[in-house]
Parts: structure tokens; sequence; C-alpha cells
């Protein structure tokens, strides 16, 4: 049997080199569908199943939260001990959170990413250090104490060649740390992509920038540092289970633990929720996975499409190609070959198309993950990094796709022409699908044309919405705003320093040619850092619990002039108000009306730490403006004056376009103090747009996407009617004998094909309208029925139809009725 497989192969490689330029469409057809489906699926491993050095088994998440709604969050170091100490069902538990600092090796200083993290991280992990060794438990029990540091294999090597470090200094933050080990090589952290550069003790926390994911409750004792405080909950827990010690078990004991500590800490524990999930289901975290697996299964229909669309073009090539074999194949059956050996013979050449096709789309998809790991991210403010590899799981998923697509497109053709009606074809008469409306070759075109219109009125969709989006009134002008942020703490500054530093730089940016006004806020309106805070407003919340959430932003003065937003009531903030520490605040016109419906918003007083916390009192009221994202609905906004920190946000406008400004900006920042590394160095209208880059990304890929369906159906359409066009010729050259014009004829070929193309069209409305409203979070001020997109798609479509047919229809007008008449 493999024998004859192989035999069959080898007479259809001879087959396909005799007729190559059916062997070049049907190959490059195949490689773009197998080619984009092995991109993706390149990038979908690396993101969602790709293991690293990490042992996974028996290995647990562990988070707490402030109820039930938000249960995966993160947990305060107290708790943490009370946890590893109370918990049996583990044989270790281990914490770590994110902090960032400044490195300083050689000329330029970098801003780097690392973990705090207690003394058996790397040992619960399963991770052993390649160098040197890791944290000893004696050197956890100070804050800010021991300051020795393990560094990334990849950071040893890129800013220290490689050279011996162990016991040596390296300065983070302004601060020696003595490097005590080197993590293996590949280890980059415990969250895929997020590049973790160092790792120092739990108890350098507060020496370095925290950056990770944190809540607070109420404290009884604020004064206290983060490993003393239950209520600053900072730390993600990972746990490895002893032995024969099951999920449920930990769960039920880290939830006894939790009601106890409910109990003898109510002002910091009370409803704290505790949650564990094996470490093996968890990604990236619990509220981000479902996000990236639903973008990635969208994806995946996506390319699903293309690939189903370049199948459907290669059986019609070979059901055409088939009906032209009639003759040949009716003579091997006539001598005894059999119905399966007929089959055999078509099937081992759809193999060989497959193969080819494989190959070189495993080659697009070698060359499209080279360019897609060197491509960075400006979405997230630290550095995101994979490594889109064509690894054994790629090659596999690249096979098995190509062997399916073989089965996919072959199987039809090869049946079809197996079973040949052996007179009429030996007679050589013709097979009677190019006149039937509705036969094989004429469905699967009209099924490419349906898939291709879902796939660009998606697109059209996405883009139409962008457009709307991009012209939408922000409520503020971008134009020409600046954002700069730094963090004085990892330059060693104090608060005091950093306070005097800001007015200089403040100064300093105001005597810029074309600078109009300066400020300082913890972030620009759009920006992905949201601040909320719970506001409660005597007279309208009933009990000191009630209160009404809502965003905030700290900002200083000249800030509404520098972002653009008017005051419509009352005024902004002074100098005054920001030295005095007054507790004074502007909100926007949405919270004057939720909050203060009859309209006495100006003069009010509100509380933002409970009912019995000293008031604030409302001095000005803002035009609303967009806060969070461009297609939402105004929602409120408080403004409240920025107090002393050593983590600065400088807000520029000036009277050029804020890109061309932003090196002038820089410089002078830096010529106050050069070891200072930017965490924001940022234009408004970028982060405008940055809130629009899924939108964005999504009509990109999915536009191109449908463009190359469409190019596919259109190459399938045009074999279809041509293919139909040769095998009329005879009946076209008797309509012309007997007076049909050449425009006539034109017509009638035309008409069948764009007959095809609005056949096609009804199913694909029916498709585009159902996954239309799968994006309606992704449209800006635009229905998922959009009569303008989905019209420009089906347009376009019927274009390309009518293009694809042009060309047969040319042919067909051209018979020359003589030499038809004598062609049979």
């Amino acid at each position: 049997m493999l024998a004859a497989l192989v035999r069959d192969m080898r007479f259809g490689v001879r087959q396909l080199v005799r007729q190559p330029g059916f062997a070049t469409v049907a190959i490059l057809s195949l490689a773009s569908g197998i080619g984009l489906n092995t991109t993706l699926f390149s990038v979908v491993n690396a993101v969602l199943f790709r293991g690293g050095p990490i042992h996974t088994e028996r290995l647990v998440e562990v988070y707490s939260g402030p109820n039930t709604d938000l249960p995966h969050l993160t947990v305060s170091y107290p708790d943490y001990l009370d946890m590893r100490r109370d918990a049996p069902a583990f044989s270790g538990l281990a914490a770590h959170g994110f902090v960032r600092g400044i490195l300083t090796a050689g000329n330029q200083p970098v801003l780097v990413t690392g973990e705090a993290v207690t003394a058996n991280y790397f040992d619960v992990l399963g991770v052993p250090i390649a160098n040197g060794r890791a944290f000893a438990e004696a050197e956890m029990s100070t804050a800010g104490g021991d300051a020795i540091v393990v560094l990334s294999h990849t950071l040893w090597q890129e800013r220290f060649g490689g050279r011996p470090v162990l016991g040596t200094a390296v300065t983070l933050s302004s601060r020696p740390y003595t490097v005590i080990g080197i993590a293996p090589d590949g280890f980059a952290g415990v969250i895929p992509g997020l590049v973790t550069d160092f790792w120092v003790p739990v108890t350098m926390v507060e020496s370095l920038v925290f950056s990770g994911v944190q809540w607070r409750a109420e404290d009884e004792d604020a004064s206290g540092s983060w490993l003393e405080r239950r209520g600053i909950r900072w730390l993600f827990v990972k746990g490895r289970l002893a032995e024969g010690a099951t999920v449920e078990e930990a769960r039920t004991q880290l939830r006894t633990i939790a009601a106890r500590l409910t109990s003898e800490y109510p002002v910091t524990n009370t409803d704290m929720q505790v949650a564990v999930l094996p470490s093996s289901g968890v990604r990236f975290h619990p509220m981000l996975d479902g996000y990236v697996q639903a973008a990635s299964a969208g994806l995946f229909v996506a390319v699903g499409f293309v690939l189903l669309i370049a199948c459907a073009n290669v059986a019609n090539l070979m059901l055409a190609r088939g009906a032209a074999r009639r003759r040949e194949l009716a003579i091997r059956a006539a001598i005894g070959a059999g119905r399966g050996t007929l089959v055999r013979q078509m099937l081992a050449e759809g193999l060989v198309l497959a193969a080819a096709g494989g190959a070189l789309g495993l080659l697009i998809a070698w060359w499209a993950g080279r360019a897609l790991s060197g491509m960075g991210t400006d979405l997230l403010p630290v550095p995101v990094r994979f490594e889109f590899a064509i690894d054994p799981a790629v090659f596999g998923f690249a096979l098995a796709v190509s062997l399916a697509t073989a089965l996919l497109f072959a199987l039809l053709p090869a049946l079809s022409a197996s079973k040949p009606d052996l007179v009429p074809a030996l007679r050589g008469v013709s097979d009677s699908d190019s006149r039937s409306r509705f036969g094989p070759r004429n469905m699967l075109v009209v099924g490419q044309l349906a898939l291709s219109l879902v796939l660009l009125s998606c697109g059209a969709l996405l883009a139409r919405g962008l457009f709307v989006a991009q012209r939408a009134d922000l409520g503020f002008d971008p134009g020409n705003v600046a954002r700069l942020a730094f963090n004085l703490q990892m330059n060693g500054y104090d608060v005091a320093r950093a306070t005097a530093f800001r007015d200089r730089a403040l100064d300093a940016l105001r005597a810029l040619p074309g600078v109009e006004a300066v400020s300082t806020a913890s972030r620009l309106p759009l920006s992905p850092d949201i601040s909320m805070s719970g506001i409660h407003v005597p007279g309208l919340h009933a009990s000191p619990d009630d209160e009404t959430m809502v965003d905030v932003v700290s900002a200083g003065p000249d800030y509404f002039q520098a972002v653009g937003v008017p005051i419509v009531s009352g005024r902004g903030f002074t100098v005054d108000d920001i030295e005095g520490r007054r507790r004074v605040a502007v909100i926007n016109e949405t919270m004057a009306r939720t909050l203060w419906p009859k309209g006495n918003a100006l003069g009010s007083r509100f509380h933002t730490d409970g009912p019995s916390s000293p008031p604030y009192e409302v001095i000005g009221i803002a035009r609303d403006h967009k806060v969070r994202s461009v297609g939402e609905p105004p929602r409120p906004y408080l403004h409240l004056p920025a107090g002393p920190s050593r983590q600065l946000g400088l807000i520029v406008r000036t009277s050029q376009p804020a890109a061309t400004q932003l090196a002038a900006l820089t410089r002078t920042v830096l010529a106050l103090e050069p070891n200072i590394v930017f965490t924001e160095t940022v234009t408004a209208d970028d982060i405008a747009a940055a809130t629009m880059a899924p939108t964005r990304i999504g009509a990109t890929i999915v536009g191109a996407f449908g463009l190359l369906a469409l190019v596919l159906a259109a190459v399938g359409l045009y074999g279809v009617i041509s293919y139909g066009v040769s095998r009329r010729t005879r009946e076209l050259g008797v309509r012309m004998a007997i007076g049909a014009s050449r425009a006539e004829v034109m017509r009638l070929v035309l008409s069948q094909g764009l007959r095809l193309a609005l056949v096609g069209i009804v199913p694909g409305a029916i498709g585009a309208a159902a996954a239309g409203r799968l994006l309606e979070s992704m449209l800006y001020g635009v229905s998922a029925a959009d009569p303008i997109a989905l019209g420009a798609a089906a347009g376009l479509l019927l274009l390309v139809a009518a293009a694809a047919n042009l060309f047969p229809a040319r042919a067909a007008a051209r018979v020359d009725p003589l030499r038809a008449l004598r062609s049979e």
C-alpha cells in the first residue's frame, strides 16, 4: 500500500510538472492559507502554550480580593506569612511583587524591571540558580536591610558582557546591590512575555519603585513598612502542594485562615476573599486570560476562513482538471483500474500539492515569526518580549494543517473524477457541471465569496468605527500637549529634593520658546493608568459605607490651561492651593449633575475616605471631556490638588505640534538631572491613538485577511468562469453564428459570474451581521449593522467579481464562430 502511494505521488509530481500554471496557482493558494494559520499558531503557541523552565506540576496560584467580584488580586505580606505558617497543604509558599529601578551600568542609565521576592521563590518555582546562589531566609528580616540581587541571564549578557560579576556591586536606583547569583538562561520571570531583569529580597520593595498590582484596605497602622502593614496588598503568591495534597484541600485551608484573619483584624481583613487556582490553568492572570483566548480564537476563525477559501480554490482547480482528464480516467477504468485506485491517485496528487504548499507556508511563517519577534509594543509601560519560533509544536501544527488541507480540497474532486461515465467520457463528450447552476464548482465559489464578505465586512466595520472615533470630540485639544513622566525615587531623591526639582523643571520648561503652559498631573486624559476614589456626599449618601466611585486625577496649577479643558464655573488650582495643601477640588460637568442634581455643586463639600474624614470643597467645574476611551459616554471626573511626590508627570502645552517638541523638552529636564530615565515621553495625540489601538489593529489584520480572501475568491471565480467558457466554446460559436453580437456574449458570461457573486452575498451578509455583533465593544459610534460599512464591503466584492469575470468574458467575445463549430 505504501509503495503504491509513493508511486502515485511520483506520478502526481510528473503531472504537476507538465502543468506548471495549475501547480503554481494551487501551491500559492495553499501556501497563503497554511502560512497564515501557521504564523498565527506560532504566535498563540508563544503567548498561550509554550512552557518555560518553571515546573507547574503541583504549583498553584493564590489570590485575595475585597469581594467575590474581585477575588483575583494580591496579598499583603503579613497575610502571606500567616498562610505560609498555617497551611500544611503546601510544601512551600512563595511571594513576589514587581518593581522598577534605574540600572547604572556603562555610560547610559537604563530602566529595568524586576521582582521583590521571598527567599524560597526560586525553590518553589523549581528554577535552580545557574551561577551563585539564591536568597536566604536570614536576608528577609529587615526592611531595606540586605541590598543583594540576582540578575537575569539576559541582563548579565547584554549589560555586563557575561563577565564575572558575582560578589561585585551594581547600582540600582542610586544604591549599590551585591550580585549573589545569575538566573538560568531562558528564565525571565513568571509572566510570559513580561521580561524580569533582576530579583531582590522582598524587604527591598520600598527602596525601588513598585509597579505591580496593589489594592489597599483601611489600615490600623499607616506608619509601618509594607512588610508590616496588613492593609497594603501587593504580592502575588504561588504555592507548591505537598505530596498527596489537593487543590481543594489547599483552598479549604486558606479560606479557614482568611476567616480567622477577618475575625482577628476586622479593620483590614473584613470580607477578604481567597482564591486558589492550578498554575497550569493560568497563563497571565485569571482576569486577563479570557480576553487573550477570545482574541486568539477570533483570529483563528479569520485565518481559518482564508484557509477554507484557499482549499475551495484548489478543489475547484482540481475539479476542472479532473473534468479535463475524464477521458484518461475512463481509459484507466476501462482497462481494470478500480475506483479506489483512481481515488488514491487523485489524493496522492493532492498530497503533493499540500506538501509543497505546506513547505512554502512554513517558510512564510518562519519569516513572519522573525519579523514579529523583532517588533516591540508601545501599548504597555513595561517591555514585553515573545519569540515566535518554529519549534516542534509549530512544525507539527503545519504538518497537521497540510494533511487536513489535502483531504479538504482533494477528496471531493477525487470522488467526482474517479467515477466517470465511461461511454460519454471515452467519446469525449463534456460534462454538464459547467452549465449547472448549482454544480459543485459553482457552490464552492459561492462559499468562497460568502466567507470573503464576512471578513471584508468585519474589517470595514472596524475601519468605519476607527474613522468615526478619530473625528470624535474629545472635549480638549490634544494636538500640542506632551507628558514627561519619571520617578525621582529611582535617583535617590527624597520628597523635599523631588519637590524642589519639580519647581526647577517647571520654570525651565516655561522659559522655552513656544511653551504656552506647564503643569503637573498624575495622568493625561485617555491614559491607561486609571485611578478611582469613593465619594461620599452629605445628604446624598445615607450611610457611612454608601459612596459613588469616580475616576480621579491629581493636578497642579495651570493644569486646565495645559490640557486645554476650560473651566465653565469657578476656578482651577493655584500655587497657594498646592503649597498650602488645601482640600479643594475641581469636578467635571457630569460629576456635578450626578452628585448635585439640584445644580448646587460649586461650594459644596464631599469626603473621599468616609464621612469622618476631612472634606473637600468644590471650587470649580470643568467642561466634560473623554476620560478613559474615545467612545465612552460622559463619566464623572474628579481633580484633586497634586501633593508632594517623587513621581512626577509634567504636562506641557506648546504652540507647535508636541511630537516635534519632545526632544527639546526632554533635553531641558535632563540638563537639570542627567541620570533621569523617563518612564513616559508621549503626546496626548499618541495616548488618544493608543486607546483605539485594538480597533486599529483589528481593522488592519482583519481587513488584510479579507482582501487576501477576496483575491483568492476572485481567482476561484475567474477559474470557474474561464473553465465554463472553455467548455461552452461550441455553444458560444453557435450563438454568434446565428446573430449574437460580441457584446451580448460578454453580457452572458458576465451575468453568470455576477449571479454567483450575488448568491454569495446573501449568506455572507448573514454571517457578517452575526460577526459584527461580536465586535460591538470595539466599534465607536457605529452599529454592528452599519449600512455604509456593509455596503462598501459588498460593493468591493461585486467590483472584484466583475473584474474577475471580465477576462473570461472578453475571451468568449473573441471566439471565432467557424473554428468553434469545427472544434467538436
